[in-house]
C-alpha cells in the first residue's frame, strides 16, 4: 500500500554540526551542507543563494530566496519524476534549451553568459534550470500526449471564439541600458539602483530621456501599442503582473538590461481569422496542446508534492 507523506519538519539538536577549523560548523554557516531535502534530493544553501541571484537577473520581484525555496523543491520532484519514468535526455538537450531559453527573450548566448558571469551567478545553476524544465516537458507529454491532442471540433470551437473575443492591447515605456556603455557589473548595479527609485516615485519619462539608449527615449520611453499576445513569452509574463503604472525589475535584452512600465491597458477589436488556412489551424493546435499539456503538468505537480518528504535542516 502506498503511503502518502507532505512533511515540512525542522531537525535541530546535537550531532548536526560540521566539522570547521575551530570546531563545530553550524550547518547554515555551510554554503553547501544540506539546506533541504525533497525525498532523497538534496538542496543546499549555495543552490538557494544561486536561484535566487538567477530569478533576481530574470526580472522576479518580491521575496526571492522564498520563490528559490519552491521552484528547486519542484525542480527536484521534476526530475525524479523523469527518472522514475527512465526518461534520458539525448545529449546537447540543455544546450539547445540554453539557446531557447535566451531567443524567447531576444538574446544571444553570449549576452546570456555576460548577466550570469556579472551577476555572479554559476553557469551550472543555469544548466540545472533549464534541464529541469525540458524534463518536466518530457514527463508531462509523455503520460498526458493523448489527453492534450485538441481534435478539429476543439479547433473549430477555439476559432469561433476567437472571432469573438477581444484583444488585449498595451502601451509600455522602455528604458533600455546598455552594457557597453558602463560595463556589465556598472549597469546591473546602477539598473537596480534606478529600478527601486521608480518603484519610489521617480518619474519615469525623466528617467528614459536621461538614461535610455532606445530610439524612444526623446518620447519619455513610450513604444507603440502592441497586442499583449504578441509579445515575447517571458516578457508578458512580466507584464501581466503589473498594473497601469508600474514598472519590471530591470530584465536582460540583446547587450544590456531594460526597465518596461505599464503605461495603460484596453480591450481592442477581435483580429479577423481565417479559420480554413492550414497554418492558423495548425498554430492554434500547438497553442492548445501547450496549454493544456500546462494545465495537466500543474496538477500532476501538486499531486507529487503531496506525496513527497519534503524535510527542511
Amino acid at each position: 500500500m502506498r503511503m502518502a507523506w507532505k512533511a515540512l519538519l525542522a531537525v535541530c539538536g546535537l550531532g548536526l554540526g560540521y566539522l570547521g577549523p575551530g570546531g563545530p560548523l553550524n550547518a547554515a554557516d555551510n554554503r553547501y551542507a544540506p539546506a533541504i531535502t525533497v525525498n532523497q534530493g538534496v538542496i543546499t544553501h549555495y543552490d538557494i543563494d544561486q536561484r535566487a541571484l538567477l530569478l533576481g537577473a530574470m526580472g522576479a520581484t518580491g521575496d526571492l530566496r522564498a520563490q528559490a525555496i519552491e521552484q528547486l523543491t519542484e525542480d527536484r520532484l521534476k526530475i525524479q519524476a523523469g527518472k522514475a519514468l527512465d526518461i534520458e535526455l539525448p545529449d546537447g538537450a540543455v544546450q539547445q534549451g540554453l539557446e531557447e531559453f535566451a531567443t524567447n527573450r531576444g538574446l544571444t548566448m553570449d549576452n546570456v553568459n555576460e548577466v550570469l558571469v556579472a551577476r555572479k551567478i554559476d553557469r551550472q545553476t543555469m544548466d540545472d534550470f533549464v534541464e529541469a524544465g525540458i524534463m518536466w516537458r518530457e514527463v508531462v507529454v509523455n503520460r498526458f500526449r493523448a489527453r492534450a491532442t485538441p481534435t478539429d471540433a476543439d479547433l473549430d470551437r477555439a476559432l469561433e471564439l476567437a472571432a469573438t473575443s477581444p484583444r488585449e492591447m498595451v502601451t509600455l515605456g522602455e528604458i533600455a541600458l546598455p552594457f557597453a556603455e558602463r560595463g556589465e557589473p556598472e549597469t546591473i548595479a546602477f539598473a537596480d539602483n534606478l529600478y527601486r527609485d521608480l518603484s519610489r516615485g521617480a518619474s519615469f519619462a525623466d528617467a528614459a530621456r536621461t538614461h535610455s539608449r532606445s530610439t524612444t527615449a526623446e518620447n519619455g520611453g513610450v513604444m507603440a501599442e502592441i497586442p499583449l499576445t504578441q509579445m515575447p513569452p517571458a516578457i508578458r509574463s512580466q507584464i501581466l503582473l503589473l498594473r497601469p503604472g508600474q514598472v519590471t525589475r530591470p530584465m536582460p535584452i540583446g547587450g544590456g538590461l531594460a526597465i518596461l512600465k505599464l503605461i495603460s491597458s484596453r480591450q481592442a477589436a477581435p483580429e479577423p481569422v481565417q479559420a480554413d488556412d492550414p497554418a492558423v489551424r495548425d498554430a492554434l493546435r500547438q497553442r492548445l496542446f501547450g496549454e493544456r499539456i500546462n494545465s495537466f503538468g500543474q496538477g500532476y505537480l501538486q499531486e507529487l508534492l503531496s506525496d513527497a518528504l519534503i524535510v527542511t535542516r
